[in-house]
């Protein structure tokens, strides 16, 4: 029923569903989120500094304390939690037997998900789980991330935690925490030794690039389309640059805006530059591993000969996702989406910036060898890390409690401050840090 009520709520409300304005019907499924992930990633509701490496039993770490009287805080994280690990146990055993016909999975599970999901369990311990998700929250919020995949499969907890878990498996198959890190020296290294070209080309030709906000705040990826060409290039290469460009694009964002703008610039754009494999890569990025992260789809002067192919592809679009895409053709209609002062000089706007690639300085990101302070501010990290799930745990099993609601989001706060100060032994330097257009202390100069 609180299902139901959660997506009323956000359909009639589009507002609404995000951190800082959650209905109550919201923030219990949010609540019952966090419970499931902590449950499937072994972090149990006696001890959150242990992480469980055996999945099949974690249920069997929640047992309610039968004495009788007044009740501690601890007695009511276990008595909550081990209602939880039966939904937990139950999401198991009914994926385990979910199939279709071909045994793919669900009929309308469009990405095999619950077919990812029961892989991602026997693959993976709690414990690489468990870190896979610090991981893809970062600097942000840990309540957004998790909101994402609730808003995206309408407020449905067990469907939007085989998401979520689907897409910690693909982080960890793909490697995303390696490309984030090890940056533009790390992907021209890791193609070198694999003899693929065609690197370079996505970072010097101007095909993509960041570059201001739009009127929500959003920041704007710019797509060349003529630039492309399908054969100069190997999908690897292609699908690695974008994981790269998404995450960077994360940096990037700026709270409260969460999601991005992506501008198509069809300008000179003929058949020779159609990829379909790469779009529907694309599709699947949004839809599947970065859901909710997309704010508006912009396709800038269309050609007349676009029109067929967007009849092929807006079949595969999810409604949501077609929902936000806009088609431009002149300055007027692009500048009621873009400011003025934010839109590059080459689509009409006020912003003389131009896409000059420079490539990683020597010793830039000497501080990632700095192994010392490196293990101190990990440290740090990862003790605010289970401070945030301790009263996380607390959270969901004394909702209204509002000390423990403030020292929450105190502890966020804290988490961010900490990642950012990490950041540059971990990660190493992009294009944009070297523009100073990314600051280390989270925020961006676009110089306008």
């Amino acid at each position: 029923m609180s299902t139901a009520i959660a997506l009323k709520q956000q359909l009639e409300d589009p507002t609404s569903g995000h951190v800082n304005t959650l209905t109550k019907e919201q923030a219990s499924l949010l609540r019952e989120c966090w419970a499931v992930t902590f449950l499937l990633q072994g972090v149990t509701a006696e001890d959150s500094s242990e992480i469980k490496q055996n999945n099949d039993n974690v249920s069997s770490n929640f047992t309610v304390n039968g004495r009788h009287g007044k009740k501690s805080k601890e007695q009511n994280v276990i008595e909550t939690f081990s209602k939880y690990s039966r939904m937990a146990r139950k999401m198991r055993e009914d994926n385990a037997s979910s199939t279709t016909i071909n045994g793919s999975g669900r009929s309308n599970d469009k990405y095999n998900e619950s077919s990812e999901f029961r892989s991602a369990l026997m693959l993976y311990t709690p414990e690489e789980l468990h870190r896979a998700a610090w991981t893809i929250i970062a600097a942000d919020d840990p309540d957004v991330i998790l909101l994402r995949f609730l808003r995206a499969r309408k407020w449905d907890v067990e469907k939007a935690m085989i998401m979520y878990i689907s897409t910690l498996k693909w982080m960890l198959q793909t490697k995303v925490r390696d490309i984030i890190e090890g940056g533009e020296e790390g992907l021209e290294k890791y193609f070198a030794d694999k003899d693929l070209e065609g690197l370079k080309h996505q970072f010097t030709s101007g095909k993509s690039f960041t570059r201001g906000t739009d009127k929500d705040g959003r920041p704007i990826c710019y797509v060349n389309v003529r630039y492309h060409k399908k054969d100069e290039q190997s999908f690897e290469v292609l699908q690695k640059y974008t994981i790269y460009t998404m995450e960077v694009t994360r940096l990037m964002m700026e709270a409260p805006v969460e999601t991005g703008c992506l501008v198509f610039n069809m300008t000179g754009f003929t058949l020779s530059n159609m990829d379909f494999q790469y779009v529907k890569f694309i599709i699947q990025c949004f839809e599947a591993y970065y859901p909710e992260s997309l704010g508006v789809l912009i396709i800038h002067k269309a050609p007349w000969v676009f029109g067929g192919l967007w009849k092929m592809i807006s079949p595969l679009l999810d409604p949501v996702v077609a929902s936000k895409v806009r088609f431009t053709q002149n300055e007027k209609d692009i500048l009621q989406l873009i400011p003025s002062k934010h839109l590059i000089a080459d689509l009409g706007g006020e912003n003389n910036w131009k896409y000059r690639y420079i490539p990683p300085r020597e010793n830039e990101n000497h501080r990632t060898k700095d192994e010392v302070t490196k293990k101190q501010k990990l440290e740090k990290r990862h003790s605010l890390e289970r401070d945030f799930e301790i009263l996380t745990k607390q959270w969901i099993s004394e909702p209204d409690n509002e000390q423990i609601e403030n020292e929450r989001n105190q502890v966020k706060i804290q988490l961010r401050k900490a990642q950012l100060e990490l950041d540059p032994y971990i990660r190493a330097r992009t294009y944009y840090d070297r523009i100073g257009v990314l600051r280390e202390d989270g925020t961006c100069d676009w110089g306008y």
